[in-house]
């Protein structure tokens, strides 16, 4: 069976076989889906007119990142758990690269759910399938903001940017943090900050550690602020 130090884990999620990816994704073999979490395109282009310095490239980077993954696990569906935008989606040079990107991608079904950064996404053009604010499918509920539900399906979100500190790495790295019928997934974006989660008797974390996976113990404090 594959382990973390391969770069991907297998889990069981509501008796649903997954495998966590290091590279800030979660794979369902079931329905070949990939699913990620604020991907937050056009955040740099947003930074820059308000007068902040920030990286070149960061959605070309993002992206390839993603083509890699669909290429590696061979899957035929992406979801997007919220965020796909980061701001109205006037024309920038991330638009472009977005769609240069969905045409060599033009086969695989792209859905998106609506996250607190997307209020742009049903008139932005970018050749995606709006699932709304929360979608079903499975056992799992779909949504941006982790809140379990009452319903009693497990929950996989994004929003919160989970990051954890791993013992003897420097910096903080991107977490999935797995609480009792919540999993939300680290940032896609590498240009993202990150939060303060804390594992306990109820919850566990998996860091994103330089193409590993790191299960760290729980009870631990972990992370930084944005």
């Amino acid at each position: 069976m594959p382990g973390p130090d391969d770069g991907r884990l297998d889990l069981c999620m509501a008796g649903e076989p997954l495998v966590a990816l290091a590279e800030r994704a979660l794979y369902w073999p079931a329905r070949r889906r990939l699913i990620i979490a604020d991907l937050h395109l056009g955040k740099e282009h947003v930074f820059r007119r308000s007068g902040i310095a920030v990286p070149q490239g960061v959605t070309h980077d993002d992206l390839q990142r993603l083509s890699q993954l669909l290429g590696s696990t061979g899957a035929l569906s992406l979801w997007i758990v919220g965020d796909l935008l980061h701001g109205p989606s006037a024309p920038a040079g991330w638009k472009d690269v977005w769609q240069a990107w969905r045409q060599r991608h033009e086969a695989v079904d792209v859905a998106v759910l609506a996250g607190n950064h997307d209020r742009w996404l049903a008139r932005a053009g970018l050749d995606v399938r709006l699932l709304g604010e929360v979608h079903s499918d499975g056992p799992f509920l779909f949504r941006h903001v982790p809140r379990r539900d009452p319903g009693g399906k497990h929950v996989i979100a994004g929003h919160v940017h989970p990051k954890a500190r791993v013992p003897g790495l420097p910096r903080s790295w991107p977490a999935f943090w797995m609480k009792e019928g919540v999993t939300v997934l680290p940032a896609f974006s590498e240009f993202t900050g990150g939060h303060l989660v804390k594992a306990d008797a109820q919850s566990a974390l998996l860091a994103c550690a330089g193409g590993e996976l790191v299960a760290l113990p729980r009870g631990g404090t972990h992370s930084e602020g944005r």
